[in-house]
């Protein structure tokens, strides 16, 4: 009986430190929660401005980068400029009942 006890724990243990891990991964590929990433991060050739092939490197919560990209591509060109990145202000999750 004492062994089945400590398998029980030592499983519980195993799983509440693999979860927690889990957990700790997860924000660092995500950064925090709510935090914009910097320009010069997703900037990645450092050329002043982000183009479509940069942008899909992030990770996006609907993952509708195209959508997203022309919204912030104010005036049209292909490019967000940090202007633009600064201006723009993402949608708000809509509202819980």
């Amino acid at each position: 009986m004492k062994t089945r006890s400590n398998i029980i724990i030592a499983l519980l243990v195993i799983l509440g430190a693999s979860s927690q891990l889990v957990a700790q991964e997860m924000q660092q590929q995500n950064g925090p929660k709510g935090e914009r990433p910097d320009f010069t991060s997703i900037d990645i050739d450092n050329s002043g401005d982000i183009d479509f092939d940069e942008f899909l490197q992030q990770k996006l919560p609907h993952g509708d980068h195209q959508t997203v990209f022309d919204d912030m591509d104010k005036d049209g060109d292909g490019y967000i400029t940090e202007e633009e990145f600064k201006n723009h202000k993402p949608p708000r999750p809509p509202k819980r009942d």
